[in-house]
């Protein structure tokens, strides 16, 4: 079934917002700023964290994501507005947490397995960015 990217974008951020609650962390939600540039705000150990959300494609081996928006034909990045970019990925159903300042500006993604041509410098592996959804001590 077809969905609006409205449709799609509700439902990363309540998988965002699920995963980061099962993980034990504190899960805030604007109320009056629905058009905000952050999505969501969590809480943990080392504080609070403003939270961008993105739906994402598994393509091959990759898992494929936008980092930035494209209204009026203009993209623009997250940078000095999020810490994080959160990925949501509907086909593998987890969550992946970048910070802000290793995303790429535009468009990314995140390796699930090698390259073939084994490359290994510069590879943002998606293991290094999972959202363990269990709380420590569990």
């Amino acid at each position: 079934m077809d969905r609006t990217p409205s449709e799609v974008g509700e439902r990363a951020e309540l998988a965002v917002a699920a995963a980061l609650r099962l993980a034990g962390k504190r899960v805030y939600l604007p109320f009056f700023a629905a058009d905000s540039r952050v999505d969501l705000v969590f809480e943990d150990e080392d504080g609070f964290h403003r939270a961008q959300v993105k739906s994402s494609r598994v393509r091959g081996d990759v898992i494929w994501f936008r980092a930035c928006s494209f209204t009026n034909k203009v993209h623009r990045d997250y940078r000095g507005e999020v810490d994080v970019i959160a990925i949501y990925s509907p086909e593998l159903d987890q969550v992946f947490l970048i910070p802000v300042d290793q995303a790429p500006a535009r468009g990314g993604h995140l390796r699930l397995k090698p390259a073939r041509n084994n490359q290994a410098t510069g590879v943002r592996w998606a293991r290094d960015y999972l959202l363990n959804a269990t709380p420590e001590g569990s």
